[in-house]
């Protein structure tokens, strides 16, 4: 027997994958969870597979992660905790795709983008190639998804086509689903790029809820992760091999030069010069780093929704940079009035 297990997410806003539920097929039975359980995307690769089911139930299994249970019989609170911190990592980053896809192909912002914890996450059993059984994320929204598969949900004295979770929904197609995960195949083979991204959706669920003071924050740890990447791309660039078979930058000489002496305003100010930083661009850091530093110091700043949208823009051309991955994200906010 062949098991193999997921980690699915709904997101907040539910929708029909590839197509809706055919609700004139109603001969049988099953007829509804059957269809709402049918896997209408599928992307399996060496690396790691991704399966989307009609009513939107996205799974993701990453081989690397998995391939832990196999090593270890008795895995330590300590590694689960941090698995579960990688793999939201990638969840995250697929719902951000996801939304941005939906954007530039079928040009609607259609999903409400949060954040997905663990409480929302939950895992998956396949058998043989067959889904089994699951975790019940029940401290979430999820939990109303998972259990609307099953016809006995919902309310009987009304056709079920009328039911509000029924009508709110709309078709995300093929195509939106398969632009996000050719996108996401290229996170998953640049190692540290899926951490941006979550953190990158993290800043942006911060910022459509109005908190601009820690989306600001969020964003600048991105823009900073990757100036350093940078820093040290241009540094090994210069480390040539003299006759002599010295190094031009020594172990001594790299410390040194990506050590605490060189902070994170010194280095955007020699990536600029050296014209690895776009002058216009370097202008747009300097005006993040300074938001940071006057919310982490306590200086009675009081930052707007310019200010993080700012702090967003930068987060995300640095992302481009470092990891050749454009996306689109939708600014809308997320809150109901008073």
């Amino acid at each position: 027997m062949h098991i193999s297990q997921f980690t699915g997410f709904y997101p907040s806003r539910p929708f029909w994958a590839v197509s809706k539920v055919n609700f004139s097929e109603q001969s049988y039975d099953g007829w509804f969870h059957d269809q709402m359980v049918e896997e209408v995307f599928s992307d399996e690769r060496e690396t790691h597979t991704i399966k989307v089911c009609r009513d939107g139930r996205v799974m993701i299994r990453i081989e690397s992660l998995e391939a832990i249970d196999d090593q270890v019989e008795n895995i330590p609170i300590e590694e689960t905790v941090k698995r579960w911190g990688d793999y939201l990592d990638y969840l995250n980053s697929y719902y951000l795709l996801l939304d941005s896809s939906t954007i530039e192909i079928s040009n609607l912002a259609y999903f409400s983008l949060h954040e997905i914890t663990n409480r929302d996450a939950f895992r998956i059993r396949y058998e043989d190639g067959k889904s089994v059984g699951e975790n019940i994320a029940a401290e979430s929204i999820a939990s109303v998804f998972q259990m609307g598969r099953y016809l006995s949900s919902y309310r009987q004295d009304v056709p079920i086509e009328y039911d509000q979770r029924i009508l709110m929904r709309q078709v995300i197609s093929d195509d939106v689903i398969r632009h996000a995960s050719e996108k996401f195949s290229a996170v998953v083979a640049t190692p540290g790029l899926q951490k941006m991204l979550s953190s990158f959706a993290k800043s942006l669920s911060e910022y459509k809820v109005g908190n601009y003071e820690t989306s600001i924050v969020l964003s600048w740890f991105i823009t900073e992760e990757a100036l350093s990447k940078l820093w040290q791309e241009h540094i090994e660039g210069l480390n040539e091999k003299f006759e002599s078979g010295r190094r031009r930058v020594n172990r001594e000489r790299k410390d040194f030069l990506t050590g605490r002496d060189f902070t994170i305003s010194a280095i955007s100010n020699l990536l600029e010069l050296w014209g690895i930083l776009p002058f216009e661009q370097f202008q747009k850091v300097d005006k993040v780093r300074g938001y940071r530093n006057k919310i982490v110091h306590s200086l009675g700043f009081v930052p707007g929704a310019g200010e993080s949208q700012l702090a967003l823009n930068v987060a995300k051309s640095m992302i481009g940079r470092i990891g050749n991955v454009e996306f689109t994200p939708s600014m809308g906010y997320s809150i109901t009035g008073l």
